[in-house]
């Protein structure tokens, strides 16, 4: 796949102009470091013509000069030609700037304006970075169609026009994770003996390098690929070259290692990593075939897997034949085959396009607050115009701890209480469900209908019954004030009341809270912190202030003032 990046032309002129005067001068340097400066800010301003008064030494100015538009590869990849001439004498110099830029100024406004749309709209609230950086680059390739003919070069015309070559998907990437706050750097090179740029970006504490173009397959299918996704130096330089002139963070750490122990398995399967894990490992064809059998259960749109090397084209065709005689799928599709990273295994990537695709899918669960002690029974629904198919069975289910929960053929069992985000995955359809689980203890405070009391707490999606500790909130100078353990327990916390030093303990994780009855000084891990109302002993209950505590292990609370109700999530 040839890919290119707009060589930039650079036109050094130096004149002997004796005239000093015939133009205003915007701009003053003494020196090169100052002169390199103000190219580079104005640069940044997509100023097309600038003149500054330079007083400076004229030695090595053509150096000086281009090395001040080589230095920020960011604006070298924004340029297509700069002029200058200087004139006057060795100590009072004019020096004439003129810049063409790949875009105007009026076009980065409004190709800025066009990527926080994108944004907000490709980025959730629960993301972490590396899913943030996922979603960018997965935008960026199916929206994207690279330029063959090499006339579009800019973020700009990838984003209005839908083009590019390499140097429009790299400051795509560039500019769409800058204003993620996530770190990413613009690389320079050749990928297989063309010139090209790609990014590098940092998550965690580790550097990867990131070829948004190559990931675009060509001719364009409305396909991703990953083959150039979050890789090592190693990784990269099989078939691209760094320029060395460029001062690059070391990149060594393997993305499949570091997701493994993030332990996060729904980047791993979306990303094909999880070809890496033994399950996915075919040795022979009974085991290939066995892999896909398995996989093609839940509708992806993207199977990879490693392949021993033993294995021949012959026994790959008739896995593919045996995977095609599902009457669901209409086509399959795989890009050659490739070593990886190990030079061991061959890597397979597959994509599925299937006769019927669902509009969306549904889930259905009784409610989303569980006692632990009983078995959480669920269905999951494809929807395809009036047709209703169950798919329990088929979904992908992540991400979950199996040492806390086990998740079987539309069976749910809790195995520790807590609060658990997972995600359901069918034909490239996703659906999200937070569910929570009580400990037993704590679910006989939880009642569904809500209490004729000026003053009610709700738990994530229950009401807490508070006559089964004939106490109910109150509130006292605007802090509502509530039976420590009806709302604790249900939070899951193990509450504690010290009768000899009249203190309740609450201990939530690593977090141990104390507060002494008639006090205004609670503590967290030893740290003492003001209360604006003192717990206090009422018909033999302990009553503390609900929104210091909810809040110091770290649960949102909320004052519904219509409903008179405390929400806490």
């Amino acid at each position: 796949m040839k890919r290119t990046v707009k060589t930039f032309f650079i036109a050094l002129l130096i004149l002997n102009f004796i005239v000093l005067n015939a133009y205003g001068l915007s701009y003053e340097a003494s020196n090169h470091y100052g002169l390199e400066n103000v190219i580079i800010e104005q640069m940044s301003k997509y100023n097309p013509d600038f003149n500054i008064k330079y007083t400076g030494s004229l030695d090595n100015i053509e150096e000086v000069l281009r090395k001040a538009v080589d230095k920020n590869i960011y604006l070298k990849s924004n340029i297509s030609e700069v002029h200058w001439d200087v004139s006057g004498t060795k100590n009072a110099s004019r020096i004439n700037v003129r810049v063409s830029y790949i875009i105007t100024k009026e076009e980065r406004i409004e190709a800025d304006k066009k990527i926080e749309e994108i944004l907000d709209d490709i980025i959730e609230p629960y993301m972490n970075e590396h899913e943030k950086v996922k979603a960018v680059h997965d935008y960026i390739v199916l929206n994207g169609r690279y330029d063959e003919n090499k006339l579009y070069y800019s973020d700009y015309d990838l984003l209005m026009e839908g083009t590019s070559v390499c140097n429009g998907y790299a400051l795509l990437t560039y500019n769409m994770l800058s204003k993620l706050d996530i770190p990413v750097r613009l690389i320079s090179g050749y990928g297989s003996g063309e010139a090209h740029i790609w990014n590098m970006v940092k998550l965690d504490d580790y550097w990867y390098h990131l070829d948004s173009t190559w990931d675009d397959p060509q001719p364009d299918t409305g396909t991703i690929s990953y083959s150039y996704y979050m890789l090592t130096e190693k990784e990269i330089t099989k078939d691209h070259t760094i320029d060395e002139n460029q001062d690059i963070p070391k990149s060594t750490k393997k993305y499949y290692e570091h997701l493994k122990e993030l332990s996060y398995d729904k980047l791993l399967a979306e990303t094909g990593l999880d070809m890496y894990n033994e399950e996915n490992t075919a040795k022979n064809e009974t085991e290939l075939i066995n892999i896909l059998k398995r996989k093609i259960s839940y509708r992806p749109l993207r199977i990879s897997l490693r392949l021993d090397k033993s294995i021949s084209q012959s026994s790959l065709e008739n896995a593919m034949s045996k995977l095609a005689v599902n009457d669901f799928i209409s086509q399959i599709g795989y890009s050659p085959i490739t070593s990886d990273t190990t030079e061991e295994w061959n890597i397979l990537n597959l994509n599925i396009k299937y006769k019927e695709t669902p509009e969306k899918i549904t889930l259905d669960f009784a409610k989303n607050v569980y006692n632990t002690v009983t078995e959480v029974k669920f269905n999951v629904y494809a929807i395809y115009g009036n047709k209703k198919a169950n798919i329990t069975n088929d979904v992908l289910i992540y991400p979950y701890d199996t040492d806390k929960l086990s998740i079987s053929k539309g069976t749910l069992k809790f195995k520790e209480p807590g609060n658990y985000n997972l995600s359901f995955e069918y034909q490239g359809l996703r659906e999200d469900i937070s569910i929570t689980g009580l400990n037993s203890n704590a679910f006989d405070y939880i009642t569904n209908k809500k209490p004729d009391n000026p003053v009610n707490v709700k738990v994530y999606d229950q009401y807490i019954d508070f006559s089964s500790v004939n106490q109910w909130p109150f509130i006292e100078n605007g802090r509502t004030m509530v039976p420590l353990r009806a709302v604790f327990e249900v939070l899951n916390c193990n509450v504690k009341w010290e009768e000899a030093s009249k203190t309740a303990v609450v201990e939530y994780g690593t977090t141990k809270i104390i507060i002494p009855a008639n006090s205004t000084t609670a503590y967290i891990n030893g740290k003492a912190n003001t209360l604006d109302v003192p717990a206090k002993i009422i018909n033999d209950r302990i009553m503390i202030p609900l929104r210091f505590v909810s809040e110091a292990i770290e649960k949102t609370v909320i004052w519904d003032g219509s409903n008179k109700t405390v929400l806490i999530y």
